[in-house]
């Protein structure tokens, strides 16, 4: 996109006093959350360029994906999508905005941190839920940094809203979801079309609720990992069993 650092670097000095990113910051470290009403995060031409783009992936490169997850409790994905591969393939706006440095830099003094690129098949991801009963169960995310963008939202009373657990962990080998349901307060947010939150993403065990009736939820999904982490390798099953 023509002077995309430019258009963020701009929207993000007048947009986030150093008052309000030591407030969000601090909500993010308490929640695990943020939420980004619409033009904030980025101008709404942008947003619109990622919609109008997202859309027509949908249209000729998703997949239909009915399974479930083993290292989360076998909780449920049923949503239609297009991979981070299908998207760097036919794809042009979302990459660019993936790559923004101004972006990161953004998201990087929200989280108290450094955001790096992830997997590169960890990227981004478009979701699809149009079906009744399709969700994208209760999980934790194989990095610590997710933006989810809001392409498309269902009525409140259709389902599709995010529900979190902060502060919890992920043992892959016993997940143990259930019992985090029943010993932790579940935080539930709803989002419109337009909006996008920032997740704690490996520490905060989150789902979307089933869709209800004849309704629609698309996002993109965009994922970082910290500069300053040190793993040596970084297991990828959610990934890889669901969306590849």
């Amino acid at each position: 996109m023509d002077n995309l650092e430019g258009i963020l670097t701009t929207h993000h000095r007048d947009t986030f006093t150093q008052e309000k990113l030591k407030r969000v910051s601090e909500d993010f470290s308490r929640n695990g959350y943020i939420k980004f009403d619409i033009g904030e995060l980025v101008p709404k031409q942008i947003f619109d360029s990622i919609i109008a783009e997202a859309n027509n992936l949908l249209d000729h490169h998703s997949i239909r994906r009915d399974v479930k997850v083993a290292s989360t409790g076998y909780s449920k994905r049923y949503m239609s999508n297009v991979t981070a591969q299908g998207i760097r393939d036919h794809g042009e706006v979302i990459e660019s905005l993936y790559k923004s440095p101004a972006l990161r830099d953004i998201l990087g003094k929200l989280a108290g941190d450094e955001l790096a690129s992830c997997w590169e098949e960890e990227h981004y991801l478009i979701n699809k839920l149009e079906h009744e009963g399709d969700t994208h169960g209760w999980h934790w995310g194989d990095y610590p940094y997710t933006v989810i963008w809001i392409l498309d939202a269902p009525a409140i009373e259709h389902g599709g809203i995010l529900q979190c657990i902060p502060h919890t962990t992920w043992d892959k080998n016993n997940p143990q979801v259930e019992n985090y349901i029943i010993d932790h307060p579940i935080r539930s947010y709803y989002h419109t079309t337009g909006q996008a939150y920032f997740l704690k993403s490996d520490t905060t065990l989150h789902r979307v609720t089933p869709i209800k009736g004849e309704a629609t939820r698309i996002i993109l999904n965009t994922c970082w990992a910290s500069a300053n982490d040190r793993r040596e390798n970084v297991e990828h099953e959610t990934m890889v069993a669901a969306f590849i």
